[in-house]
């Protein structure tokens, strides 16, 4: 009688364990179900972001790069991967890599912040993969358009933070003795 009580304990031990498994995985199964359309909605609102203008305050920028020679080659190309053509993404690149070189020796010295220099290698790790995404034959189009788009918002941001800088500067009013 004490083996066939200990032989049924073990049963009833090893069933109440499956059903507690069981149990924790339908609890586990409706929390992820509702993860997945939140990531298609992410998707969804991924694929709309290309067909949105970002509104871009560049009416200072001609006279903000004035002493930057080599930025307006940058700030030309940008504006026509927005318009639609992005033949300067498609050259070669060591042709990129160095109007990036001349822009960072070129960086006038009101703008050398580490903020503006940041901006300025972000941008430039996002043209070299657009390069490489335009450069491949098998590219995933969302992405190379993604990395468009990246692209488009960080010389914004970039353009953002200029014009930011510039205009703590004018804010600068020196103390008389």
């Amino acid at each position: 009688m004490i083996l066939q009580f200990k032989k049924n304990r073990v049963l009833y031990s090893i069933l109440s364990f499956c059903a507690l498994l069981w149990i924790q995985s339908c609890k586990e199964a409706p929390a992820k179900s509702p993860a997945l359309p939140q990531v298609n909605r992410v998707l969804d609102t991924l694929e709309e972001a290309p067909e949105q203008d970002t509104p871009v305050s560049n009416s200072s920028v001609p006279e903000e790069f004035s002493d930057w020679p080599n930025y307006p080659l940058l700030d030309t190309a940008i504006k026509n991967l927005k318009n639609g053509d992005p033949i300067f993404f498609k050259q070669p690149i060591e042709d990129i890599n160095q109007l990036f070189l001349d822009i960072k020796k070129s960086v006038p010295k009101s703008l050398k912040t580490n903020s503006i220099l940041a901006r300025v290698k972000v941008t430039e790790t996002l043209a070299r993969k657009l390069h490489e995404l335009y450069s491949v034959e098998d590219t995933d189009l969302k992405e190379a358009e993604q990395t468009k788009v990246n692209l488009i918002k960080s010389h914004t941001n970039l353009i953002f933070q200029i014009n930011k800088t510039r205009e703590k500067e004018a804010q600068r009013i020196t103390k008389p003795i």
